[in-house]
């Protein structure tokens, strides 16, 4: 998470921050707004921080990478217990349940918008570039270890495989806006018959 290198100071700025953007956009987000409901004081925000732009960037990217980093935690513990071809189709059937519900909408609507501001903002491209690539290389070396221990088929690209399961998430949020929309059993189906036929060496 961005957090990592921060002073204690800067962490609090940041977290200040992400509770604000559960309420409001962060174009509506101001100076005064975050020292109210951090307790810091202004020179400390630009002792820390740039501008408020870059403080706002950092909140977005913690915010984007948390639920990341939780999932990768969830399946590290539920592949590594898994024994065998079997459990570990279980242990992927669970994380696919997780990781697809519906009212997981406005942090994919949320994500989707970080991507799309990234594009534009050198700054905050070069945060997520370094995140994103933070995140795969986790669920990469996860992958890898399913690899080694013959429970996933043998030439498998572990990179893309972590890369998959990023996008197939995000990608969800096609779903989220139309009219007929795929059942949430129908789509964690489809999902799961992917990494069961693809995926799993039984």
């Amino acid at each position: 998470m961005p957090l990592r290198n921060l002073h204690p100071t800067g962490v609090e700025l940041v977290k200040a921050c992400d509770r604000l953007l559960d309420i409001k956009r962060p174009d509506q987000i101001n100076t005064e707004e975050i020292l109210r409901e951090s307790g810091i004081s202004k020179g400390s925000l630009y002792h820390h921080f740039v501008d408020l732009p870059d403080l706002i960037e950092t909140a977005l990217i913690y915010r984007y990478s948390k639920w990341i980093d939780l999932s990768i935690q969830r399946m590290s513990s539920l592949l590594s217990s898994a024994k065998s071809a079997k459990a570990l189709k279980e242990a992927l059937f669970q994380i696919t349940f997780a990781t697809q519900k519906d009212s997981l909408k406005n942090m994919r609507i949320e994500r989707a918008r970080i991507f799309a501001e990234a594009q534009q903002n050198s700054r905050l491209s070069e945060k997520l570039i370094a995140e994103t690539e933070r995140m795969t290389t986790s669920i990469e070396d996860l992958v890898r270890e399913v690899i080694d221990r013959k429970l996933f088929k043998p030439g498998l690209n572990a990179r893309a495989v972590a890369v998959f399961i990023q996008a197939y998430t995000l990608g969800l949020i096609v779903n989220d806006f139309t009219t007929n929309k795929v059942t949430f059993e129908d789509w964690t189906t489809l999902i799961n018959q992917i990494i069961g036929e693809l995926f799993i060496n039984d």
